[in-house]
């Protein structure tokens, strides 16, 4: 095999990467790769593209939508901050798995590590791995961790279990870390909440800005730390700390996700430990329970079909749930409803480019409950109020989890209650766009069809739909009410 052939976009970008000593136009190095290896594609910059979204987090990150920075530059001078555990303190050691996971490359071996001190004199170090049982659900398995013994650098810093140290990224390929100590007293606990705020508010951006509902963790530290403003100042914490310090987001061992995203299957088979949160309910005083609320549903497979509904903030989702299963002609005493409320996301992360700016807001889905026909459920008590829904705010409704009827409901207006008037109630719908029966039709009759006879039905061209009257010569037939 020739050296040509055996030679790979991903060997491509590593060299100029490696030979890349700032920032770079995404579009430079597309042509650069393209004059190293061209490319047989038909939208050979296109091409180069995908290659170079399949290099972020391995050999570089985006700063902005269109400019790139090799990954060793994105950690460059990057400063966090280590807690120490009295166990592993007392013995001199640090543990080097956890508190150094994403800050150095992938597999990079712990007996390579170097440490200085402020000014740059080695740290004497020695690397122990020590074995033990972990059980799991596939099993007891073997698991190492990995510690570095700086117990004489502790004695000679008068290091203090309160203290924290402070971890400054010198070199990054060839793991080479400053390590000081920040005396407890001197800690500026004002700033480093500032600063934990700035990292934790980008982590959040990022995932806030991403296609997915979720940020892979190997992508996401570097680029937050390459877009960091003064990433080599007062050092905020570990980034694992502000994240699990925040609720709105966790994480797992290859992801960021939002707080109160549910466990995937894996997840659960694992007996993983991050546990989802439900919304809660919120405070609501007495006037907001008396509070008229005003949704506009509509079926999310026929958006012209809605209808306007005004419901109390004293009165439930189960209340709720029945006034929209008469609207909408759902069954009253079959099948089961569930609620979620739909969240604004950013349309793109405020690190973004302008270029991305104009995207629809999208939403994600936290689920609320769920209502059996009767009134049961763990979302079937839930006042209306307790949501804390601002007007304009949405909610999932789904009638059915088999057939999944889905409607969405947007809070119009929040109204005092009118006297004498009974919630909640039907008060607007949309104008009826009729269609007519086809047997009628034949006869040369115009009649409004309600049923539709899905066994007849071979597509949407032919729909057979029926009035009443003809709907009879079909009554062995699987019929479907039509709704307007």
């Amino acid at each position: 095999m020739t050296k040509e052939k055996a030679l790979t976009y991903e060997m491509v970008i590593t060299g100029i990467m490696q030979r890349t000593a700032g920032p770079l136009p995404a579009q430079a190095l597309a042509e650069q790769m393209l004059s190293a290896l061209p490319s047989s594609a038909r939208k050979p910059q296109q091409a180069m593209r995908q290659h170079i979204r399949e290099a972020v987090g391995r050999q570089l990150v985006f700063v902005d939508a269109d400019t790139v920075l090799p990954l060793r530059l994105a950690y460059q001078g990057v400063r966090f901050r280590i807690v120490l555990q009295r166990e592993s303190f007392d013995k001199g050691l640090l543990p080097l798995g956890h508190n150094l996971w994403q800050y150095l490359p992938r597999d990079f071996e712990f007996e390579n590590l170097r440490f200085v001190d402020a000014s740059l004199h080695s740290i004497p170090a020695t690397i122990e791995h020590v074995t033990h049982k972990v059980k799991s659900p596939f099993g007891i398995s073997d698991e190492v961790q990995s510690f570095a013994n700086i117990s004489a650098w502790y004695r000679s810093q008068k290091m203090y279990v309160k203290d924290h140290l402070l971890v400054t990224i010198l070199d990054w390929e060839q793991g080479i870390l400053q390590l000081e100590r920040e005396p407890f007293g001197q800690r500026n606990q004002a700033l480093l909440a500032e600063r934990n705020q700035l990292l934790v508010n980008m982590f959040f951006d990022l995932l806030e800005g991403a296609d997915r509902e979720q940020v892979y963790i190997h992508a996401a530290v570097p680029t937050v730390y390459a877009r960091m403003p003064d990433k080599s100042g007062y050092p905020p914490s570990h980034w694992m700390d502000v994240i699990a310090a925040d609720e709105r987001m966790a994480y797992d061992d290859w992801r960021i996700v939002y707080g109160d995203e549910p466990q995937t299957m894996f997840e659960r088979l694992i007996g993983s430990n991050r546990k989802p949160k439900k919304p809660a309910a919120v405070p609501a005083s007495s006037e907001q329970r008396q509070m008229v609320y005003r949704f506009k549903a509509h079926l999310v497979s026929r958006p012209k079909i809605w209808r306007e509904i005004e419901i109390q903030g004293k009165q439930t989702l189960a209340d709720l749930d029945l006034a929209l299963r008469g609207a909408f002609n759902h069954d009253e005493y079959d099948h089961l409803g569930g609620f979620w409320k739909l969240i604004p996301r950013a349309a793109q992360a405020k690190t973004m480019s302008k270029r991305s700016s104009g995207r629809p807001a999208r939403t994600r889905e936290v689920e609320i409950g769920d209502v059996e026909p009767m009134g049961g459920g763990d979302g079937a008590r839930i006042k209306v109020a307790e949501l804390g829904l601002a007007v304009g705010e949405q909610i999932k409704y789904v009638y059915d989890f088999g057939d999944w009827i889905e409607h969405h409901l947007a809070l119009q207006a929040i109204e005092s209650p009118q006297s004498n008037v009974k919630y909640p109630r039907e008060v607007a719908r949309n104008e009826p766009e009729y269609s007519y029966c086809v047997e009628c039709q034949k006869k040369g009759k115009q009649e409004v069809a309600t049923l539709i006879c899905l066994q007849c039905t071979t597509g949407p061209e032919q729909e057979i739909l029926l009035c009443e009257k003809c709907a009879e010569e079909h009554d062995d037939h699987y019929l479907e009410e039509i709704l307007y």
